[in-house]
């Protein structure tokens, strides 16, 4: 059962910004609702006020920055999925929103909810490291800015005051030459959330046989999103030798341990972890 509160539907950003001024403590922000109605449902989160920003137009554009795109906060993942600018710039974030839940839930639910909910699981987090994503911030007090992993304190929790709002995320533009996969592994199919999830975008010297330039992100394996550095290095001014892949899927798997610690699902996940990337490095080199 829900329980009672106010619904505020602000005309401007501005606006939005004044009620999280006021009020910023007792209120949940909605846009597609599609985690938060659940909490509200179950009485988890019990909210005085809800303010729902899906109306808001400038947090529902995507927009030509030059050698970036600014995606707004309340862009839902069909929006993403289907984007001619992202899929030229920067396909490997429609790659990973067009994975998101359901039909249902890519239509209602917004990249900017699945940024601040900070589920180590969420499908665009690891799309969003390998473009170089940044956040923006707003309130009254003005804004901020600073490298996705900057916005989390750990696994859920984000930095974000009662007063502030994520309003839009910047990414940076690939070059036409940059090849990508996304990979996501779920107990089964539809709405189950990743058990692994990641994404590589890569791209050669142009002679062909060198790695110009390589990055890669791993989802539910650490407890905020990361870039797997250390394997980047190595692959990075390489030719991709059979033995050079797999000493970067092996730092992979250490990266992964020196974060998350040993666990039970550790057994298991570290191989296939180790499988999935250099599967996705291989067909993203082939391409």
């Amino acid at each position: 059962m829900f329980p009672e509160l106010e619904y505020i539907v602000p005309s401007s950003l501005s606006e939005a910004c004044d009620v999280l001024e006021n009020h910023g403590s007792e209120t949940k922000i909605i846009a597609g609702g599609t985690d938060l109605v659940i909490n509200l449902s179950r009485g988890e989160v019990k909210p005085r006020f809800l303010l729902d920003i899906s109306a808001l137009q400038e947090l529902c554009q995507i927009e030509d920055a030059g050698e970036q795109i600014r995606i707004g906060a309340a862009c839902t993942h069909r929006q993403i999925s289907e984007s001619p600018l992202l899929k030229r710039y920067g396909g490997i974030l429609p790659a990973a929103s067009a994975r998101v839940g359901s039909r249902q839930v890519r239509t209602l639910g917004t990249l900017g909810g699945n940024i601040v909910n900070g589920s180590p699981a969420a499908d665009t987090l690891p799309a969003l490291m390998v473009l170089n994503a940044r956040f923006n911030i707003v309130s009254k007090q003005g804004q901020g800015q600073g490298l996705l992993p900057g916005i989390y304190r750990g696994p859920y929790q984000t930095r974000l005051k009662p007063n502030e709002l994520l309003s839009h995320i910047t990414i940076d533009k690939l070059p036409r030459k940059a090849c990508y996969r996304f990979f996501r592994v779920a107990r089964r199919k539809g709405m189950a959330t990743a058990r692994i999830n990641g994404a590589v975008v890569l791209w050669k010297e142009d002679t062909g046989r060198r790695v110009e330039e390589i990055r890669i992100s791993v989802g539910s394996v650490t407890p905020i999103p990361c870039r797997m550095t250390e394997a980047e290095n190595l692959l990075r001014g390489a030719v991709p030798s059979e033995e050079v892949l797999e000493g970067a899927c092996l730092k992979i798997g250490e990266a992964m341990v020196e974060a998350s610690g040993v666990r039970k699902s550790t057994e298991y996940k570290q191989p296939v972890v180790h499988t999935l990337v250099k599967r996705a490095i291989q067909d993203a080199l082939r391409d």
